[in-house]
């Protein structure tokens, strides 16, 4: 009996496999992309020194493929796969299958209990198969450690897989703000292992040139350094405040640009090099004056962000600099496109250009008459000496065998007549091209811009604008269902893109585009009808713990609640909170508390009374996801409330789009009674208006519906004067019985302390004996005028101009 008792104890103490029960294994198929057609079956196949990996009949390119494999099958589980020519060997195996007949990236993998076989016709449809594989093995396998302990098998199943795009990209900028080549190689990885296969690199601007042309060293010489760089957004100070630090000199030489290149082929990315013209062009001017139209002028590679008016001046000494750039791009980039920018040129430099006039009229080009027909506009001759610019140098680029890529401007003026057109403002421009018959690539700035905030801004780093979240992008659908063939037939693809004005290091650059580069990986791989967003949000928590092994520092906003307010169905303002974790508990706090595992749990939206401080966090199983998240509401009589204004909302109107709101858009309160106050973090939740010099007040009407007693009006208004806004310098606050008929029942001046730099927001309160009111009127004076250039960057020849009003909230108690 004891001897018993001593082996049991022992068994225990050993965990010894003879003892232990074998825990149940549930097969789980976390791939990112989602495969076209994935059929589970029951049973793994188990990694061991067994297997045998059958590469009989392959290409070298798929046996390097294989051999890879083997490799990181090594490198993190300890087990050494065997590679066999024997075509039927005995035992487990992994069998690479070249057949005729299947798409170039298209792949068969047929997984049992006994065997995986690998089918494709092209290596590339080998490599992707392999990436599913490293996706259904543990997490570990990404990693640089050896794991022994981990589960090392496969789920069984069938997969067909191909991609719905032939062009799947990200962009990187980085002229702002520069990358090293280590992190090239990983931002490729990370592209290579969600089935992205183009990498579009962006390698001059008016802020940098960073690429050796050893026939023009003056470009790094001079144009890979600058002397500053801007601090903070762009337009809280005027004058601009700089760091006062020498940026640079950064570039890549062409030993460096070859190791990219061949990086990226190894693992089936292509690369794209971006060499911009006319425009953004100041870090080429500066080197060489004698390209611009005003070479006395001293031309300076800028620390600043935005739109410049100094472009290359169209004379044969830019073509014959623009020929000699390209020429020594093309002997480093293999890539089928080059990409020639075309986007953002100012043509005030050519107005004023006798040469730019002489070759219009040499040209024969006149100014539109009529629309033009492909994209409804009318285009000026200095347009169309743009498209004489880029179709010149596309006649060179196509001549070296190489086809071009313009962003949608090249459109304006006539498009060049092999160009793909790559369209970011919006949709309209890749529509127009694909119906015109020119291939398109959409990257539309309100899905694929992601140096877009995508989180609350008040708690997120300072970036470019806009609100991009994770869902937002996974939404997009580049092919409506319903689109006629010529528009599917030309859109090629899709792409992401990364600008690096306010992204100063890897770590941003990692957040910024993670996860959202993933969504866009499934926009461009999976067919729009397998996309589902919560299926996605499961796959997404093993991909985080992907990005993790491989030290990517994604944006967390996945592990957290988001807090929003909606108005539903019975026209009442509520909170809505939700979190992109699969099954999460969200936890919250009223009182400004931090929330915990025991807090009010969150089933549906629901309305609240008061200013509370909501506190909101995602919890799985007791314990906290993500950091906490929160916001200040303020419910008052009009929350929720449609209202109208004069003047007209202008174009930065938070709440109002569904870009703009990761729950969809509210069309009722357009951010001016969401209960939510405005901050100096963004622009996004405020609401513009432009105030004129004639009608120097904003008039904001609502309808309470029925007599109510109220006494006091709540608002907030903007003070940023190098963004041409001042808050409101008055209030008048009238009543109405009937909407026709007002009454003032209080008016209030503002005496104001301004920040000596910077913005600053305001809330101010008008308050009065309580009256009764079916409709209120609240009345905002203009906060004055901007002295134009010296308050603001002076883009208007006025000396003083009106400033714009920015406002929200409005609140009535």
């Amino acid at each position: 009996m004891k001897q018993g008792i001593y082996l049991l104890l022992l068994c225990l103490m050993f965990i010894s496999p003879g003892c232990q029960q074998t825990k149940e294994i549930v097969n789980e198929y976390q791939i990112i992309p989602q495969p076209n057609t994935l059929v589970a079956h029951e049973g793994r196949f188990k990694l061991t020194p067994k297997v045998q990996v059958i590469t009989a009949q392959s290409t070298p390119e798929v046996k390097a493929i294989a051999d890879a494999f083997i490799e990181r099958i090594k490198q993190t589980s300890g087990i050494t796969l065997t590679t066999t020519e024997e075509e039927h060997p005995q035992g487990p195996a992994i069998r690479f299958m070249t057949i005729d007949g299947m798409e170039k990236e298209a792949y068969d993998l047929s997984i049992t209990p006994e065997n995986i076989t690998i089918t494709a016709s092209q290596p590339n449809g080998f490599f992707y198969a392999i990436q599913t594989l490293y996706q259904l093995l543990p997490v570990e396998v990404y990693g640089d450690q050896l794991k022994k302990r981990a589960e090392w098998s496969i789920p069984a199943a069938d997969i067909a897989d191909a991609p719905r795009f032939g062009y799947r990209g990200m962009h990187l900028d980085v002229c702002r703000h520069f990358s090293t080549v280590e992190y090239i190689y990983k931002y490729i990885d990370m592209l290579a292992m969600h089935k992205m296969n183009t990498f579009h690199f962006h390698l001059t601007d008016d802020q940098g040139w960073r690429i050796e042309i050893k026939k023009y060293p003056k470009l790094t010489e001079i144009g890979a350094k600058r002397k500053h760089t801007l601090v903070d957004y762009y337009y809280v100070n005027w004058p601009h405040v700089f760091d006062g630090k020498e940026y640079g000199p950064f570039y890549y030489t062409h030993e460096q640009i070859k190791d990219i290149v061949a990086y990226a082929a190894e693992r089936y990315v292509n690369v794209i090099p971006e060499i911009e013209m006319p425009g953004h062009a100041l870090a080429a001017l500066a080197s060489y004056p004698e390209l611009g139209c005003e070479p006395a002028s001293g031309y300076e590679v800028t620390g600043l962000w935005g739109i410049f008016p100094e472009i290359f001046c169209p004379k044969e000494e830019t073509f014959q600099f623009m020929e000699g750039v390209i020429d020594e791009v093309i002997e480093l980039f293999p890539s089928p496109y080059i990409h020639v920018g075309g986007d953002e040129a100012p043509k005030t430099a050519w107005k004023n250009c006798a040469h730019c006039q002489g070759l219009i009229r040499k040209l024969g080009l006149k100014d539109d008459t009529t629309p033009n027909p492909i994209d409804g506009i009318k285009h000026t001759k200095e347009e169309k000496l743009q498209s004489y610019f880029i179709t010149r140098m596309e006649k060179y680029i196509n001549g070296k065998g190489r086809q071009i890529i313009g962003w949608d401007e090249i459109l304006e003026g006539g498009l060049a007549p092999n160009a793909t057109v790559m369209s970011w403002r919006g949709v309209e421009g890749g529509m127009n091209a694909a119906k015109a018959g020119h291939d398109a690539i959409m990257t539309p700035n309100q899905y694929a811009y992601l140096d877009y905030y995508q989180e609350e801004p008040s708690t997120a780093p300072t970036t470019i604008g806009g609100h991009n979240t994770l869902k937002r992008t996974y939404s997009y659908n580049p092919v409506p269902d319903d689109a006629d063939e010529l528009i599917k037939k030309h859109i090629i693809g899709v792409q992401g893109n990364l600008w690096n004005e306010y992204i100063q290091t890897n770590e941003r650059r990692d957040y910024q585009t993670f996860p959202r580069a993933i969504a866009l990986a499934e926009t461009g791989w999976t067919q729009n009808q397998n996309k589902n967003w919560q299926s996605f949000c499961e796959r997404m928590v093993n991909a985080y713990e992907r990005m993790e092994l491989r030290d990517v520092h994604a944006c967390r906003n996945f592990f957290e609640a988001n807090i929003n307010t909606h108005v539903d169905e019975s026209n009442e303002l509520k909170v809505v909170l939700e979190s992109f974790y699969p099954n999460a508990e969200i936890r919250y706090t009223t009182d400004g508390s931090t929330p915990t595992a025991k807090s009010e749990l969150y089933t549906a939206p629901f309305t609240w009374t008061g200013d509370i401080n909501l506190q909101a966090a995602a919890f799985k199983d007791g314990k906290i996801l993500g950091k906490v998240t929160s916001k200040r509401l303020y419910a008052n009589l009009i929350s929720g409330k449609p209202f109208t204004v004069n003047p007209r909302m202008g174009w930065t109107t938070g709440d109002i789009f569904g870009e703009n709101d990761a729950l969809g858009a509210d069309k009722t309160t357009f951010g001016l009674t969401n209960g939510k106050r405005g901050d100096v973090a963004s622009y996004t939740p405020w609401t513009s208006f432009r105030v004129s010099q004639n009608n120097n007040e904003l008039e904001f009407t609502v309808n309470l519906e029925k007599p109510t007693q109220i006494s006091k009006v709540v608002f907030g208004t903007l003070y940023n004067p190098a963004y041409r806004i001042l808050p409101a310098s008055a209030a008048i606050v009238q009543i109405s019985a009937d909407g026709q008929e007002f009454t003032t029942v209080a008016e209030e001046s503002f005496t104001r302390e301004f920040p000596e730099r910077g913005r600053k927001a305001f809330t101010d309160e008008v308050s009065f004996n309580p009256v009764e009111a079916t409709y209120v009127r609240l009345k905002l004076k203009s906060g004055g005028t901007i002295r134009n250039g010296i308050d603001c960057r002076k883009d208007t020849p006025e000396d003083i101009i009106p400033s714009d009003m920015y406002v929200d909230e409005v609140e009535i108690y």
